[in-house]
């Protein structure tokens, strides 16, 4: 999907629609949790604030009160190949057990498409879709 300009996700309007490549090699799609909760969380390993919030253990308390609740959860990782964060999906599954990482699952997002449709610019950058919004 080249040439997708960044979006404005606006509250109350429908959430971009996506189809995402998790680290444990399985397909998500967005779609696919209609009627739930779904965040939206960008990584980024090599960054400060989510060392400040996994370090802690913040971020995976977070991930598990709410998953327990029924709402869907995902890291995003939008770093390229070569550029600061980017992991293998080999490396974000390790990552994930080096920090009992509590979400559903992280997103391989190398060529920043899931990035640009939400228009996600940092890490942590979180979006919280509501289920009445897509």
């Amino acid at each position: 999907m080249a040439g997708l300009a960044a979006a404005d996700p606006t509250v109350g309007k429908v959430a971009p629609n996506f189809t995402g490549h998790g680290s444990d090699g399985k397909t998500y799609a967005l779609a696919d949790y209609r009627g739930r909760f779904v965040v939206l969380q960008w990584y980024n390993r090599d960054c400060p604030f989510i060392h400040k919030h996994y370090d802690s253990g913040n971020m995976q308390k977070l991930q598990d009160n709410y998953g327990k609740k029924g709402v869907i959860w995902f890291e995003v990782l939008s770093s390229a190949p070569g550029k600061e964060g980017y992991m293998t999906a080999p490396e974000a599954q390790e990552n994930r057990v080096k920090y009992g990482t509590k979400s559903l699952a992280t997103l391989l997002d190398p060529d920043g498409t899931i990035g640009k449709l939400y228009g996600a610019k940092s890490t942590p950058h979180m979006f919280i879709i509501d289920p009445r919004e897509f």
